[in-house]
């Protein structure tokens, strides 16, 4: 084949699936009886294949065909379709996980579908959902947490985190029990520790650093810096010098996560790292950060005043009502001071929203969302 044929069957494809995007259930439906009659291979290969362009480019939306798909006689055909369906935000796709979660014969697709329900626990996707559905979700999680396989339950333990249910604490108590020599199992449950923001988990997982499964190791040291400050960040020097590559990276990110001054000066001291790898992704946190440094949004106390970026007036007041809040960095909060004063962001990073930001991190804040 040419390269003008290539580019011309690439372009053809692409034309394709943008008139697929967006189509409704229905069409789907049609869609996906029509696959029934192709090869096993093409089918898997065309599922994959419109997940990777979803989310190369946000502007197509395949949800459709993906929950038409998560019924499809083929495993292999199901579980990418609930993989592809991560993003959340909707009530059809969180009913479609929990028909999956409650009745497919196969635990790694369950598991899958646990993991896919995990979006529901960032407030920018569960707002978008009413209350009863979250309540059907987490009830789905908590029945799969309590009767299904390992590789289910503890997937299940981490979404639930992720979504702040009060029954969380005692399930993380009881599993850890039951994930003592169970690698996976351990690793779920470390993350979910990390997902509850509660700090009083620090020293178990500190802990696990000294584990012999390196999964166990990795999940310690992500789940750590969900939930570490500051003062914390000396504790990452075990795992940054771990003989294992995807620990140290794993330390990296962590240190990313976190973002404080002790933080950086330890992602400058992996820039020097003997692994490449570890280089470049040192350099990349510190390249992010810098850049969270340097927001040039200009908000004016005008604009905070009449809420023209999705922060209401009365978000400054005791009652907080952020029911149209969203994207507060790309909108531009951070440069607002408390007193609704703008801040110049190179000379002043340590002051740029920090009454948003622990707000953002408090209960109160996931109990208004999902109330909103």
């Amino acid at each position: 084949m040419t390269l003008d044929n290539q580019q011309s069957t690439d372009d053809q494809v692409s034309a394709m699936l943008r008139e697929l995007s967006g189509i409704d259930d229905k069409q789907a439906r049609s869609i996906v009886d029509a696959w029934r009659e192709w090869p096993i291979e093409e089918t898997i290969n065309t599922v994959a294949e419109l997940r990777r362009v979803a989310e190369t480019d946000r502007s197509l939306e395949f949800d459709s065909i993906f929950r038409a798909t998560t019924s499809f006689p083929v495993p292999q055909v199901r579980i990418e379709s609930v993989r592809a369906l991560t993003d959340g935000g909707s009530i059809a796709t969180a009913q479609t996980l929990i028909t999956v979660i409650e009745r497919d014969e196969i635990a790694d697709i369950r598991a899958a579908a646990a993991v896919a329900l995990h979006a529901f626990g960032d407030p920018s996707q569960s707002r978008k959902v009413p209350g009863t559905t979250l309540h059907r979700v987490k009830a789905s999680l908590r029945e799969a947490v309590h009767i299904d396989e390992p590789i289910v339950r503890g997937k299940a333990l981490v979404a639930l985190a992720a979504l702040r249910d009060d029954d969380v604490p005692d399930l993380i108590d009881t599993m850890f029990d039951e994930a003592i020599g169970d690698g996976p199992l351990m690793s779920d449950v470390l993350t979910a520790m990390g997902e509850t923001n509660d700090r009083s988990w620090l020293p178990t997982i500190q802990d696990a650093f000294y584990s012999d499964d390196s999964r166990v190791r990795i999940a310690a040291v992500l789940a750590f810096g969900k939930i570490a400050i500051d003062e914390d960040v000396e504790s990452l020097s075990e795992p940054f010098d771990d003989h294992v590559l995807e620990v140290q990276m794993a330390a990296v990110k962590s240190l990313e996560e976190i973002g404080t001054a002790q933080a950086r000066e330890m992602l400058e001291l992996a820039v020097s790292s003997s692994e490449p790898e570890v280089q470049m992704l040192a350099q990349a946190a510190l390249d992010i950060l810098k850049a969270d440094d340097d927001l040039i949004y200009a908000v004016s106390p005008t604009m905070v005043e009449r809420g023209l970026f999705g922060v209401p007036a009365s978000a400054r007041g005791a009652n907080r009502d952020l029911s149209r809040y969203d994207a507060p960095t790309e909108e531009g909060w951070a440069n607002v001071g408390a007193e609704g004063q703008e801040l110049d962001v190179p000379e002043a990073p340590e002051d740029i929203g920090e009454d948003y930001e622990d707000y953002l991190e408090s209960e109160e804040f996931f109990r208004d969302s999902n109330t909103n």
